[in-house]
């Protein structure tokens, strides 16, 4: 049984922070290590959450998120998880039919506890079911449908953001000690970043259950020109570099910021662009392809942006071209 809690923001959680963490990566798997035969379908409570404000209370929320290609569908190994809204009336542990419950039937998540992920039914390496329960009474909550991009946010926590978190528990995923990855215990109010997830949350899934990049634009086919030039090295699976320079930069008007990479051959290097959403970075692009090239052409308004360029696997020098408004 595994459950994430929350954390009270800070006086940094609404300044403008860049935090990068370097080295490798530090997902965990549940021990011991173990997966879904086949994709499972989660039924979502058609409940929803009482102080979700949105058409069904968040319910369409966190399903879309849970199947979003910037959760783990997206994260390299194909459709890991479905979903559809009904009726929990049946919500039993054990009973090999997985179930969000926007409700907590057996009280087994309390105080600072947001939501729990019963992880105990599995036989040899194999899940056979992993229900959800979710503390709504204990906590203010929100969705993007209510509040898109946190701008009337106060003192709630983000559904899409949390069960994202908690269907990597169901997946075989254990806590990762990665901050701002979506696998980390904790979560501030008003801070939706966990329902994409990060470098460290997609290596993790792909050692479960195979697969290397997904998603992105395409790969760059090692003739990157134009922009702002930028050269690197990563040493490998796991390493990552932020451009331009260590850094972000301001972009004062709306735009496209275009990124490509050249990395060297036999590798898979990955490209990500992530921009400043007034609380935390949150991953607007990326391409993940299987090779050393990628490119990202992405449409923007203006703010904060930075490039991550992260080695999957193998090391070596890289050219990044670099230009936007």
């Amino acid at each position: 049984m595994t459950k994430i809690r929350f954390t009270k923001p800070l006086a940094l959680a609404a300044a403008l922070v860049l935090l990068v963490a370097a080295g490798a990566s530090a997902y965990v798997l549940l021990s011991p290590a173990r997966t879904w035969s086949s994709p499972p379908t989660y039924t979502i409570d058609n409940r929803g959450i009482p102080s979700i404000a949105d058409s069904d209370h968040g319910a369409t929320a966190a399903r879309n998120a849970i199947v979003s290609s910037a959760a783990w569908n997206g994260a390299g190994s194909g459709t890991l998880v479905n979903a559809t809204i009904g009726s929990v009336s049946g919500y039993s542990l054990g009973d090999g039919v997985p179930m969000l419950n926007f409700r907590d039937p057996l009280g087994s998540c309390t105080g600072s506890c947001l939501a729990v992920t019963y992880t105990g039914y599995y036989h040899g390496s194999t899940i056979d079911d992993a229900d959800i329960a979710t503390n709504s009474s204990g906590f203010s909550w929100t969705s993007e449908s209510e509040d898109p991009g946190g701008s009337g946010c106060s003192s709630e926590i983000y559904v899409e953001g949390v069960m994202v978190h908690e269907m990597g528990h169901g997946l075989g995923l254990g806590h990762s000690s990665v901050s701002g990855a979506t696998m980390y215990p904790s979560v501030a109010y008003c801070d939706n970043g966990p329902a994409s997830t990060a470098a460290d949350d997609e290596n993790g899934i792909n050692a479960l259950y195979g697969g290397g990049g997904g998603g992105g634009g395409g790969g760059g086919g090692g003739s990157c020109s134009g922009g702002t030039v930028y050269t690197g090295s990563l040493s490998g699976s796991g390493d990552s570099d932020i451009q331009p320079n260590g850094t972000y930069y301001y972009s004062g008007s709306s735009g496209t910021h275009s990124g490509c990479l050249d990395g060297p051959s036999g590798v898979d290097f990955d490209l990500r662009l992530y921009k400043w959403n007034g609380w935390n970075w949150s991953q607007v692009a990326s391409s993940l392809s299987s090779g050393p090239d990628e490119s990202i052409s992405y449409s923007g308004s203006s703010g904060y942006y930075y490039w991550k360029i992260e080695s999957y696997s193998g090391s070596g020098s890289y050219q990044f071209n670099l230009s936007h408004p």
